[in-house]
């Protein structure tokens, strides 16, 4: 399955360059609502499920005021050729669409999951996939569903674990109806803020990527690199040129192949605009 990034010609030089694209706080999008909105519905559906155990929420170290997780996001969609998307993403149609392969950049990023025994490690995407919620109702009914699905989350640690990270899950997969024409598809990466990962030398070994720091328009924002694979085995399997993009097929396609990208194919947009 393919999903789309827009972006600026740029932006997709650097990407071909450094094979991968940026993860960024979900916190720093533009959407100022973004996973807020979700938490507090959320909160008021807990509320009234489990009106004595509040405690548990507000103390949570995924959801509640001493939340110490930290949620990257790198957006896609699932439209190809979009006007919207073209004008807000898309260096208003002089950019290009990346088609991006699924489960290809799922591979890519990957970490072994340690066991006891050595035969039982395995390995784990640690990008996780989520189509975007836009409506109220759908998002609150699949919260619903998670909490009377849920065993005992106050004294049992791998339910309350469950219920947690099924929550901020949640929480970072819906966004006003508002965005709704974007057809969005999240690549969400989740990563613990809490001291210890860098202060223990024993446990920096298990960080699972270095997470940098740029500015932005909505302060500090931490961001990582997910991997789009090397260019033999790249998850980039489409460029689509914008409806006012200054460069010609030919041209991009001479560029894919001399860089090294023989199997990309490169299409242009249906639409027209000015």
């Amino acid at each position: 399955m393919l999903i789309y990034h827009y972006t600026s010609v740029d932006t997709f030089m650097k990407v071909l360059d450094s094979q991968s694209l940026w993860a960024s706080d979900l916190s720093k999008m533009n959407d100022p609502q973004e996973f807020i909105f979700g938490i507090k519905l959320i909160e008021n559906l807990f509320k009234s499920k489990f009106p004595d155990l509040f405690d548990w929420f507000e103390t949570n170290h995924f959801l509640g005021n001493e939340n110490e997780q930290l949620l990257l996001g790198c957006s896609f969609s699932e439209n190809p050729d979009d006007l919207s998307q073209w004008r807000a993403y898309g260096d208003d149609g002089k950019g290009v669409v990346i088609g991006i392969d699924k489960a290809i950049l799922s591979s890519n990023n990957t970490t072994v999951i340690p066991s006891f025994y050595k035969g039982d490690e395995r390995k784990v995407s640690f990008v996780q996939f989520h189509e975007v919620i836009y409506s109220q109702k759908a998002f609150e009914d699949s919260v619903a569903k998670l909490l009377d699905s849920i065993g005992d989350f106050i004294t049992d640690r791998v339910e309350s674990y469950k219920l947690s990270i099924g929550l901020s899950r949640l929480a970072a997969s819906f966004k006003s109806d508002f965005y709704k024409n974007e057809q969005e598809v999240r690549a969400i990466i989740e990563h613990s803020k809490r001291s210890e990962l860098y202060l223990d030398e024993s446990l920096k070994k298990h960080k699972l990527f270095d997470l940098n720091f740029r500015t932005s328009k909505f302060g500090l924002t931490p961001f990582c690199n997910v991997s789009l694979g090397n260019k033999d085995g790249t998850s980039i399997k489409t460029v689509s040129l914008g409806p006012k993009c200054n460069i010609s097929k030919g041209d991009m396609e001479f560029m894919l192949l001399a860089t090294g990208y023989q199997d990309v194919n490169v299409t242009t947009s249906d639409g027209q605009y000015r």
